[in-house]
C-alpha cells in the first residue's frame, strides 16, 4: 500500500508542470519531414489554403502569418510545455520567420494568462518606456509610414533617426511569462529560431516585396547594408535563403544568460551606443531601469459572461470593454448579425466611433463639467450614461492609431491554461531607423507616438496598444482573442458580439467583412475623421442594405480590396467547448492566421 501511494505521488509530479523544467528538444532539424515541409510550404503562400475548423481534446494554437512559428509551438505542447512556453516560442520563432519585419526583438508584447490551477487571469505589459533624457518628444522626427500627413510634416534633411527608438519590452516579458508559467527550460524555447536564423528563412513574395519597398531605410546605414544582405544579394528575392548569423548569436546569448542580455549586457551597451550615434538619447540607465508590469486585468461582464482585457496601464482593453458595455446598454445582440441587420451595422458603427472620440477628443462628446477617469470608460455606469449621445456625436477628431504592424497568440494546453499574447513594433515594416544591433532591426516607433510621449514624464511606460482578451462563463473559460493591424479593436469586438452575442459559428464570423477604422484613410476635401462616412469593402454588402442603412441616416464609403488589405485587423480565436473540454480555432482563405491542434 505504502509502495503504491509512493507511485501515485511520483506521477502526480511527472504529470504536473512544476516550477522545474525538463529536457525537451524543440529543434526543427528533429521534426517530422512532412511536417516541416507542409509548415515551410504554407509559409510561402502566405495564406491558408483553404477553410477549415482545426480541434483537439490536448492542446491548441492559432497564430498570425507564420505557420513555422505555429507548429514550433505545438511541438513544445507535445513535448510537456505549458501554454506559456508554447506561446513564447511561437512568438520567438515569429520574429526569426518575419526576418524582423513586422514584428521585432526590439518590440513590445501584452499578455493576458488564465491559470488553471488557481483560476485567475493575469495581465503582463512589457510595452515601451521612454528615455529620462528625452524631455522635448514633440520635437522627435516624424515616421515616415506611407501615411504621413496623418501623422504629421514629414521633415526635411538628415534625421536624428536614434531619436524615434525607445527602449523594449519584448523580451523581458517573454521571460517573465516563462518565470511565472513556464515548465521547460528557457533555452528550449528558442531552438526553433535559432535553428532558422542559422539555417535560413527561405524568403517569401511577400518578403521580398518588404525588401522592394523599404530597401531605403534600411540600407541608411552599414549595419543595415548588412542585415539586407544575408541572402548573398543586393536585395532578397522570392526563394533566397535568408540566414542570419549575427541573430542566432544574440538569441543563444539570451537563451543563456535571460533577457538582461538584452539590457544590461552586451547588447543593451551596443544599442545606447549606436543608438547615440544616431542622435538618440538612450543611457545604460533606460536600459537597466526597465521591468515589465504583471498587473490585475480589466473586466465587464457582457451577456452573462465576464470578459478580461489588458490592465490600466495598457490603453486598448479600455476600449473593447467600453464598446461591449454599450452594445449591451443597446441590446444590439437582439438584433441580426451586423452584415445582415442594417440596424445593427449602424448602431455597432456609432458605437466604435464614440470609443475613438472617447480615446482621442472626449472633450467633443462629454457634458461640461463631467468627470471621469480611463478606468470609468469599462463601466457599466458609464455605457448607460454615453449610449444617448451616439445619435449626435459632434466636431472633429485626430486620426487614431496610426499604422503598426504586430503578431497574434492563443494557446490552449493539456491542463487548460490560456495564453493571449500579442507583440508588435507599432510601426511600418522594419521602421525607418536603420540601426541593427546584433541582427535586430530596431523600430522607429517613437517617431509615431510623440503626442503620446508629450503626456509622460521622461522614462515613464508608454500605453500597450496591444489587446489580447479573455472570456469566462461561470467559472470556466470558453474564448480567447489576439489581435493585430490597425483595426484590431472592431474587429475584436465585432468577433465578440457575433460569438456571445448573436451565437454565430466561428468560421462563419472569420469569413464575414471587417469592420474598418475611418482614421486609418485618406480624407477628401472637406471631410473630417468623424464626418467621414464608415468605410466598408467593396462588394461586401447588398445593393438593398446599403439602401437601407441610407435611409436611416447613415451613408458608407466603399473601398478597394487593396486597401481594406492595408487596413483591417486580424483577430486569432481559441474556444474551449465547457462541457468537452475540446479545443477549437478555424483557418479561413481571407484571413492571415494558421492554427493546429492535438
Amino acid at each position: 500500500m505504502k509502495f503504491r501511494r509512493q507511485i501515485a505521488r511520483t506521477m502526480v509530479i511527472a504529470l504536473s508542470y512544476s516550477q522545474f523544467g525538463f529536457a525537451a528538444d524543440l529543434s526543427p532539424g528533429k521534426w517530422k519531414a512532412e511536417d516541416k515541409t507542409r509548415v515551410e510550404t504554407l509559409a510561402q503562400k502566405i495564406w491558408p489554403t483553404r477553410d477549415r475548423v482545426v480541434e483537439g481534446q490536448l492542446g491548441l494554437i492559432s497564430g498570425t502569418v507564420s505557420p513555422v512559428a505555429v507548429h514550433a509551438g505545438m511541438e513544445a505542447l507535445k513535448q510537456g510545455g505549458t501554454a506559456a512556453d508554447a506561446a513564447a516560442t511561437v512568438a520567438l520563432t515569429q520574429v526569426t520567420t518575419a526576418l524582423g519585419s513586422y514584428s521585432s526583438y526590439a518590440g513590445i508584447l501584452q499578455l493576458l494568462y488564465y491559470e488553471a490551477k488557481t483560476g485567475k487571469v493575469y495581465s503582463l505589459n512589457a510595452g515601451y518606456h521612454s528615455y529620462l533624457n528625452e524631455t522635448d518628444p514633440k520635437t522627435i522626427p516624424v515616421s515616415d509610414v506611407g501615411l504621413a500627413s496623418l501623422a504629421g510634416k514629414l521633415p526635411e534633411g538628415p534625421v536624428p533617426e536614434g531619436r524615434k527608438t525607445l527602449v523594449p519590452g519584448f523580451m523581458a516579458g517573454i521571460e517573465a511569462m516563462h518565470q511565472r508559467f513556464g515548465h521547460l527550460r528557457f533555452q528550449e524555447l528558442f531552438q526553433p529560431a535559432i535553428w532558422y536564423a542559422e539555417n535560413g528563412v527561405t524568403v517569401s513574395p511577400l518578403l521580398a516585396s518588404y525588401f522592394q519597398t523599404r530597401e531605403k531605410h534600411l540600407s541608411r546605414t552599414e549595419e543595415g547594408r548588412q542585415f539586407i544582405h544575408q541572402a548573398g544579394n543586393h536585395l532578397p528575392q522570392a526563394g533566397d535563403r535568408f540566414v542570419q548569423t549575427e541573430l542566432a548569436k544574440t538569441l543563444r546569448s539570451v537563451s543563456k544568460d535571460g533577457a538582461k542580455y538584452m539590457y544590461t549586457g552586451a547588447w543593451g551597451r551596443q544599442f545606447v551606443s549606436v543608438v547615440q550615434r544616431e542622435g538618440g538619447k538612450a543611457t545604460l540607465e533606460d536600459m537597466k531601469r526597465y521591468q515589465p508590469v504583471w498587473e490585475e486585468p480589466l473586466s465587464t461582464s457582457f451577456l452573462g459572461n465576464t470578459v478580461f482585457a489588458p490592465g490600466v496601464s495598457g490603453g486598448g482593453g479600455y476600449q473593447v470593454l467600453e464598446a461591449l458595455n454599450l452594445l449591451e446598454e443597446l441590446k444590439v445582440d437582439q438584433k441580426g448579425p451586423y452584415w445582415k441587420d442594417p440596424q445593427a451595422f449602424r448602431s455597432l458603427s456609432l458605437v466604435m466611433q464614440l470609443v475613438f472620440l472617447d480615446s482621442y477628443a472626449p472633450q467633443l462628446i462629454h457634458p461640461a463639467g463631467m468627470k471621469f477617469s480611463a478606468k470609468d470608460r469599462a463601466t457599466k455606469a458609464y455605457a448607460k450614461t454615453m449610449a444617448p449621445m451616439l445619435e449626435a456625436l459632434p466636431g472633429d477628431t485626430p486620426s487614431s492609431d496610426a499604422p503598426h504592424h504586430s503578431d497574434a497568440i492563443v494557446v490552449i494546453d493539456r491542463w487548460g491554461n490560456i495564453a493571449a499574447l500579442g507583440h508588435t513594433i507599432y510601426t511600418a515594416i522594419w521602421g525607418t531607423t536603420g540601426i541593427v544591433v546584433g541582427g535586430i532591426p530596431v523600430p522607429d516607433s517613437g517617431g509615431l507616438l510623440q503626442a503620446q510621449l508629450a503626456t509622460l514624464k521622461p522614462g515613464e511606460s508608454i500605453p500597450n496598444v496591444e489587446v489580447p482578451i479573455l472570456v469566462l462563463k461561470g467559472a470556466k473559460p470558453v474564448m480567447a482573442t489576439a489581435g493585430i493591424g490597425r483595426s484590431l479593436i472592431p474587429e475584436t469586438v465585432r468577433l465578440l458580439l457575433g460569438t456571445l452575442g448573436n451565437r454565430v459559428d466561428a468560421p462563419t464570423l472569420m469569413a464575414a467583412p471587417p469592420l474598418l477604422v475611418n482614421s486609418s484613410f485618406t480624407l477628401r476635401p472637406g471631410e473630417t475623421y468623424l464626418s467621414k462616412a464608415p468605410v466598408v469593402p467593396e462588394g461586401a454588402y447588398t445593393a438593398d442594405f446599403l439602401k437601407n442603412l441610407e435611409f436611416s441616416g447613415m451613408k458608407v464609403e466603399q473601398v478597394s480590396r487593396r486597401q481594406v488589405l492595408e487596413s483591417k485587423g486580424t483577430v486569432v480565436v481559441g474556444m474551449v467547448d465547457p462541457e468537452t473540454g475540446t479545443r477549437r480555432s478555424m483557418e479561413t482563405t481571407t484571413v492571415l492566421s494558421f492554427a493546429e491542434a492535438y
